[in-house]
């Protein structure tokens, strides 16, 4: 599928015309990975973001470091995402460190890089792209934030 037809049926992009959708599928670039590549890692600067053309990824999180088991810390699946999905889109809105790590999780999984310094100045050129995609990703965000609070709520858990 093309990066223009994923990025209208995305949510992060909702709302952007026919052309600014086309300006923003003009940044990307196709990078391929395999099974078990690692795309992201947790703690590691972001600057860029994802669109899944083709394949699957996990997201993984870190269950921090087990007493007496020597190595890096265990991962543990939180997600996998496929055609059409959008990760690593916080990188947006800052260069903070990733939240988790991204594998590939079949080979010949094709992605779409849209980085972080080409996206911010074509916002620069239509503010209108940088306003409609920073609202859809608060809107995200909010959502999340709730569910989590909701979640911590009934399980007894610290939000």
């Amino acid at each position: 599928m093309s990066v223009i037809k994923l990025l209208q049926r995305s949510e992060l992009f909702a709302d952007l015309q026919p052309e600014q959708i086309e300006q923003i599928a003009a940044l990307s670039r196709e990078v391929v990975y395999n099974a078990g590549d690692i795309i992201i890692k947790e703690n590691e600067p972001s600057d860029e973001m994802y669109i899944i053309r083709d394949g699957m990824v996990e997201v993984l999180v870190s269950q921090g470091v087990v007493p007496d088991v020597p190595g890096p810390p265990q991962l543990s699946t939180l997600v996998r995402l496929g055609q059409g999905q959008v990760f690593g889109e916080i990188a947006l809105v800052d260069r903070g460190a990733r939240s988790a790590t991204v594998r590939c999780a079949l080979d010949g999984t094709v992605l779409a890089l849209i980085p972080r310094q080409a996206f911010w100045s074509l916002c620069d050129s239509d503010n209108e792209i940088g306003h409609v995609v920073m609202r859809n990703i608060a809107a995200d965000l909010s959502f999340k934030l709730r569910h989590r609070n909701l979640q911590a709520r009934l399980t007894g858990e610290p939000a």
